[in-house]
């Protein structure tokens, strides 16, 4: 397993590397970051299959890293403050963990990771894939319905009818048909798990997309991608360079 940690406080990195060393000697820190700006840089160019990352860095918080970037590694963050667990949660993050980091806190949230590597499909999986072979398919695991929230009401919805989510500071909203906007009890990171793929799509931190509403592709500067909804959206949802081929893969599919 290949890990970063971005952190700001060299003696922390070099404590933290260290115990996940003696928990799993197989896990290998490829890279120690201690700023936004170098780990935007860094994560531009490479990837790796979990980031550990301090909040608040020298020169702002860490959550801007995955505002610029459009990246799906898991996140762990570590920090000395709990205000900011539910942001936190509006990223690709698989843990929270306060300061200072205890061995157990990081074995739980290493099986956890492993167990969110174990739901991918298995090699075994693939090479069915490839070769034709079909096995006979397991009920689906993705949700049809889910219970929405508008005031003191709530309803089930076909996922049919939902035209997108959207999760702003505090909260995620479904858009269903007709533009009405229900609050949904999760999280965009939740929802790729509940979900059909086929289906929906990250468009980027703020939206999850339904295929079926999608209207208009636009190219802009940088070869990135705004995508307008047969309903009307708060503000553009762009779809970054890195992301536009699987974008694209996925429209047609």
């Amino acid at each position: 397993m290949e890990v970063i940690i971005i952190e700001d406080e060299i003696l922390l990195a070099e404590e933290l590397q260290k115990e996940l060393a003696a928990i799993d000697p197989s896990i290998r820190v490829v890279k120690q970051l201690s700023n936004v700006a170098d780990s935007v840089e860094w994560l531009s160019h490479n990837t790796c299959d979990l980031i550990f990352s301090d909040i608040e860095l020298t020169d702002g918080l860490s959550f801007s890293i995955f505002k610029t970037l459009d990246i799906t590694i898991p996140v762990v963050f570590t920090t000395a403050y709990n205000q900011y667990a539910i942001k936190a949660f509006e990223t690709n993050s698989i843990g929270y963990l306060l300061k200072p980091l205890e061995s157990n806190d990081l074995r739980k949230v290493l099986d956890k990771f492993r167990l969110h590597q174990l739901s991918k499909p298995t090699i075994n999986q693939l090479m069915d894939q490839l070769t034709g072979i079909q096995p006979v398919a397991p009920a689906s695991r993705y949700l049809n319905r889910l219970i929405l929230t508008m005031g003191n009401i709530q309803k089930p919805v076909s996922v049919d009818e939902i035209v997108y989510f959207m999760a702003d500071d505090r909260y995620l909203f479904a858009i269903t048909q007709g533009g009405k906007k229900y609050y949904y009890d999760a999280t965009l990171a939740q929802l790729e798990n509940e979900l059909n793929p086929d289906l929906f799509f990250r468009a980027n931190r703020r939206y999850f997309i339904n295929k079926h509403f999608v209207n208009e592709i636009k190219t802009i500067s940088r070869s990135r991608l705004v995508i307008t909804m047969t309903e009307e959206v708060s503000d553009e949802i762009v779809v970054s360079y890195s992301r536009s081929k699987e974008f694209k893969e996925w429209i047609v599919s």
